[in-house]
């Protein structure tokens, strides 16, 4: 049983190349000093030379598919039960998924807080090490920090204590900053 040449399998396209686009073309003034390059295409056989038109329903075709696939098994199965051995563990995408949730919300909307008030506590008292923690831990939890960072505000309020409401107008004999 012949299954036809096997890099035929992971082509997107699986119809032969006419015999027009395989015969090279004539040009009315031949020359010399003309190279001829051989690319990446000159490699694999029976793939035409013509560029393929995008075709919405050969999008999921095999190579695709196996991408998908890939993707997703790695989030599923680490490489790290491979070396261990412990192969039969069934976990479900349930418990996957909620941990994953668990993750992103320890990440998002815990440990930015956290680390801001670090930072404004010890800012002018860090040492060295504790720079190199500070930035390290701003560098791993950005997009957290830029989630938070609009709605934490640690400076002084600019108003009278003697206001009745914050929005309302402070005396003008009155200092609008408390003194530090």
């Amino acid at each position: 049983m012949s299954y036809g040449n096997p890099w035929r399998w992971s082509l997107a396209s699986f119809s032969s190349p006419s015999s027009s686009t395989l015969q090279p073309k004539r040009t009315a003034f031949p020359s010399l000093l003309r190279v001829r390059r051989i690319g990446f295409r000159a490699l694999l056989p029976n793939l035409p030379n013509a560029i393929q038109r995008y075709n919405p329903d050969k999008t999921l075709r095999l190579p695709s598919l196996l991408q998908c696939g890939a993707l997703l098994a790695t989030i599923a199965v680490p490489a790290a039960k491979a070396v261990t051995g412990d192969n039969n563990v069934e976990e479900d995408l349930v418990t996957t998924l909620v941990t994953g949730g668990i993750a992103v919300a320890l990440y998002l909307f815990v440990f930015p807080p956290i680390i801001m008030n670090w930072l404004r506590l010890r800012w002018f008292k860090r040492g060295f090490l504790e720079m190199y923690f500070q930035f390290m831990f701003v560098f791993m939890f950005f997009p957290g920090l830029m989630l938070w960072a609009p709605f934490l505000n640690f400076r002084a309020l600019p108003r009278d204590p003697t206001m009745k409401y914050p929005w309302s107008t402070p005396k003008d004999d009155t200092p609008l900053y408390k003194s530090r």
